[in-house]
């Protein structure tokens, strides 16, 4: 019940046209597949374009832009209810604070696992009807296309693709958490969004400077394209737990500091 009246609060033309944004890029993307001409020349000579090429490429832009709207929607369900006077009298309700906290970090879940897996989902289909299903080839390695390439099957790709889906849904869930944190002491409802996209650009910065290099791999920002690896012939899962694990410390740590600044904040001031 009341992770549906939080759905409810973010239900707005906002929240809808973030994620009609999503999926216009993956129609915008399938339709630029299907109609480039040196890609048709391609098809023409023999070269297979499988449907779930469409969803694959999609993962960039929602690796980009999903992270944002999930830090929007964190913003908008701490401090932007802080703001409009609406978080007074939910604390009215005879529910604690923490299960009202909880809830809210549920609905950042929900709403990730939505964008990311309904953009996938629709690209899929729309993949399928543009360009068929024939072999998905990938080359050997993405410095080289000289090396050759390697196929997989269809059902190896879904999987993949759903692997890649979840790690990116985790990406996003540590910038929301970053943003619930920001938000928890905030009385504005973009201070915590502006706060995380400043925190995300520092390390990128200090990220390009070597004098960080140690560090680099504890920076939150060096895992944003992580779930690559899922698209390589033999998946480095070492790196990608490595990457799991940084990403939930970051995870963690934001949404217990959030929760705990959250639940003792005086919201009379």
């Amino acid at each position: 019940m009341l992770l549906h009246w939080e759905i409810r609060k973010i239900a707005h033309p906002a929240t809808y046209a973030g994620i009609l944004v999503l999926w216009g890029l993956g129609v915008l993307i399938g339709v630029y597949l299907w109609h480039n001409p040196s890609l048709i020349y391609l098809r023409e000579f023999g070269f297979p374009f499988h449907g779930l090429y469409l969803p694959a490429i999609t993962l960039y832009p929602l690796a980009m832009i999903g992270p944002i709207l999930a830090v929007l929607v964190a913003g908008e369900s701490l401090a932007g209810e802080r703001a409009r006077g609406t978080l007074r009298m939910t604390l009215t309700r005879p529910v604690t604070r923490v299960r009202i906290y909880l809830v809210k970090i549920n609905l950042v879940i929900v709403y990730a696992l939505f964008i990311v897996f309904s953009t996938l989902g629709l690209t899929a289909v729309l993949g399928k009807v543009l360009l068929g299903g024939e072999g998905f080839y990938l080359p050997e390695s993405w410095d080289n296309l000289q090396a050759g390439f390697f196929s997989l099957s269809s059902k190896e790709v879904g999987i993949r693709l759903a692997l890649s889906g979840l790690s990116i849904v985790w990406y996003i869930l540590a910038l929301a958490a970053i943003s619930f944190f920001f938000s928890s002491f905030q009385k504005r409802t973009l201070a915590g969004p502006i706060f995380t996209l400043i925190f995300s650009a520092s390390f990128s910065v200090l990220e390009s400077l070597d004098v960080f290099q140690s560090a680099h791999p504890y920076f939150i920002t060096h895992h944003s394209l992580y779930w690559q690896t899922f698209f390589s012939r033999s998946i480095d899962w070492s790196a990608f737990f490595f990457s799991f694990w940084v990403i939930g410390i970051y995870i963690v740590i934001s949404f217990v500091l959030g929760g705990i600044i959250f639940c003792r904040r005086d919201e009379l001031d």
